[in-house]
């Protein structure tokens, strides 16, 4: 028999989980194209850092927002626990082709690995608000609830913040 944890677990650790790793994105992509360094490895890994650490608040807001909202009321918990599992519909596809674009463009040889650049990575930096907005609908699929709302539009805010706070903050002058 194989233990699942139940989806009351599994939904928000998702949802959380991609925030976090969209945010060490964001924080790579603000800081791309800042220094001219040959070996910069380090200055990628500590803006990957900087995005996943200024995506946390966003998540709390959203923890306080829901937890508060939907406290002592199981069917409200439900309720977002359906609502982050449309937006996991919409986010899950998204995520795997980035990823796979991702590890295309790590092993694909120079010539194939830039046209990942161009067709695949360029591209999906460029939808993810669409698509982040996509999974705001998908949660408020048919819920006049305004806590469903309320999650889901803060979620969202605090992901697309990512990029332009760290951007702002450590990467406005490339070195």
């Amino acid at each position: 028999m194989t233990w699942l944890p139940a989806p009351a677990v599994t939904v928000p650790v998702l949802l959380a989980g991609l925030a976090v790793v969209d945010g060490a994105f964001a924080g790579f992509r603000a800081a791309t194209g800042r220094n001219a360094r040959i070996r910069k490895r380090d200055y990628a890994l500590a803006a990957a850092r900087r995005g996943a650490a200024v995506s946390v608040p966003g998540l709390a807001v959203t923890a306080v927002v829901s937890l508060t909202g939907a406290a002592g009321e199981g069917h409200r918990y439900r309720d977002l626990v359906e609502a982050g599992t449309r937006m996991l519909a919409v986010l899950a596809p998204f995520a795997a082709v980035v990823i796979l674009s991702l590890v295309a463009y790590w092993l694909l040889p120079l010539r194939e690995s830039t046209f990942m650049i161009l067709v695949g990575l360029g591209p999906l930096t460029l939808a993810r608000p669409a698509v982040v907005a996509a999974a705001v609908a998908a949660a408020g699929l048919g819920s006049r609830d305004w806590l469903i709302w309320a999650a889901a539009v803060t979620a969202a805010v605090g992901v697309l913040l990512v990029e332009p706070w760290v951007h702002r903050r450590w990467y406005r002058e490339p070195l």
